[in-house]
């Protein structure tokens, strides 16, 4: 069973090595010494097991942690070995079965695993170890089990904190709502370090922002020389747009770690420029770059940045260099690349020209990305609509249409394009060439796909109107004659 490898040493090293009592500890450094630069130096362990089992041969405690020594060095056999001699001294002491079960487990016997863990629950009812080790072997295989299991110590230990662990181990299963329902329950306070900083990376990924941001305040003042925490402030703070906020705390950080770390460069450009002081963003990019010359981010943002600042040119450079040099760029951002030619159309900058620019983005990327070119299509209409250009915009909009309206295999992005393709194009011809005759047909067609659209059923009561209107002047006029 290969899968159960995944989970040990992290645990096994805080549950069991964790409960350890100070006296032998420098005894066991010794032989610790030995294993790891050659366990197999029989001469030069032999007097120091020999010392180390004659002083704490009646610690079961003691005995455990030689074998998890042991176990460090993956020599299982003699890892077994003092952890049956910690049983043979006290069969209630639950460290030495999770010892024996962990040894099963790198061995790939499931089955073997949990039952020294179960024995070591039965032994030692009060002992977490033992719970913890039974579930998290079944996080993956049996997710209630391991929840069902662990909420046993709630009964038998009322004072470990049951909702932090059933949280991370929740969080390690990719359960991400549910470890965020058991860590809502804890009070931080309570929370150990790597705890609180899982807790509140939780409430990153669940989208609340606002409750990670607290977090990381309080993991910050809590434990003050954790620099985890001022970055997990500092995050939060710029995604909420909190930048008076992220600002002490990069500046804490930057002061304990020097400006060695490309993204806490970014975010601190970041903050920089929602306040205002762009040149001082841009030098932050800037030596993001120089720090990482393989993160191509702080290219994107220096874009963004001129762009605020009304650069278009300085702001095309750099986005354009962003996508020249990441394979992976969202189209999100070849958006922005085009947007930014289409903000100097606006502007009435070289018009002709920059329409051009911005229309060869979606062209060139459809020509390398076929699969995206109904998106390509849709992105020209809008942002040429956007620019109150409706002529143009109307011949692209017809394009999708023509493209999209009998296409078989069409999609649901495909679909939504080609409703605001109908809608655009009848608005067009209705508002702008005041031809409600020929929009009519496009309205009918969207309420195919939105029946409460409001512009669609307005221009469709415009017409029944301007109908009645022209049956009831015929009919006055045909009175008349009479």
């Amino acid at each position: 069973m290969k899968t159960l490898k995944y989970l040990f040493v992290g645990l096994l090293l805080t549950c069991s090595l964790g409960a350890q009592a100070q006296d032998y500890k420098q005894d066991l450094k010794a032989i610790e010494t030995v294993l790891e630069s050659n366990p197999n130096d029989e001469a030069a362990l032999k007097p120091l097991i020999k010392s180390y089992k004659k002083a704490y041969k009646k610690s079961a405690e003691a005995l455990t942690a030689l074998g998890y020594s042991y176990f460090g060095v993956k020599d299982y056999t003699n890892a077994a070995l003092y952890a049956d001699e910690a049983i043979a001294v006290n069969k209630a002491y639950g460290e030495a079965y999770v010892l024996k079960g962990d040894i099963c487990a790198m061995q790939d016997d499931g089955g073997g695993a949990a039952g020294m863990y179960q024995q070591a629950m039965i032994n030692d009812p009060k002992n977490p170890s033992g719970y913890l080790s039974y579930a998290n072997i079944y996080r993956k295989l049996n997710p209630a089990e391991s929840e069902a299991t662990i909420n046993k110590l709630r009964e038998v230990n009322p004072s470990f904190p049951v909702d932090a662990e059933l949280g991370h181990m929740m969080y390690n299963a990719n359960n991400t709502e549910k470890a965020y329902e058991y860590y809502s329950k804890t009070n931080k306070a309570d929370l150990s370090e790597g705890r609180l900083a899982e807790y509140g990376l939780i409430a990153r990924e669940m989208k609340k922002a606002d409750e990670a941001l607290e977090i990381a305040k309080f993991g910050v003042q809590k434990f003050p020389e954790s620099n985890a925490f001022l970055r997990l402030a500092l995050i939060n703070a710029v995604g909420l747009e909190k930048y008076d906020e992220a600002l002490p705390f990069i500046e804490k950080l930057m002061a304990k770690e020097g400006e060695t770390n490309s993204g806490d460069l970014i975010y601190y450009g970041q903050a920089l420029s929602g306040l205002g002081r762009h040149e001082e963003a841009i030098a932050k990019f800037h030596k993001a770059i120089e720090v990482d010359n393989k993160n191509f981010m702080p290219y994107q943002h220096i874009s963004e940045t001129y762009t605020k600042m009304g650069n278009e040119d300085k702001a095309i450079e750099f986005s354009q260099k962003y996508l020249d040099l990441n394979p992976n760029a969202k189209l999100s951002e070849y958006n922005k690349l085009a947007g930014i030619y289409m903000a100097k159309v606006k502007k009435g900058d070289n018009v002709e020209a920059n329409y051009a620019k911005a229309m060869q983005v979606y062209d060139n990327l459809a020509t390398k990305y076929p699969q995206v070119a109904s998106w390509t299509m849709y992105q020209k209409a809008n942002e040429t609509f956007k620019a109150e250009m409706d002529s143009v915009a109307l011949g692209l909009y017809l394009n999708i249409i023509s493209a999209l309206e009998n296409k078989a295999d069409r999609d649901k992005d495909e679909t939504n394009y080609l409703a605001t393709a109908y809608r655009n194009a009848g608005y067009i011809y209705w508002a702008t060439k005041n031809d409600l005759e020929t929009a009519l047909p496009y309205f009918e067609k969207v309420l195919l796909y939105d029946p409460q659209n409001s512009l669609a059923n307005k221009a469709i009561n415009a017409a029944k109107e301007k109908a009645e209107a022209e049956a009831a002047a015929a009919a006055e006029a045909e009175a008349a004659e009479e």
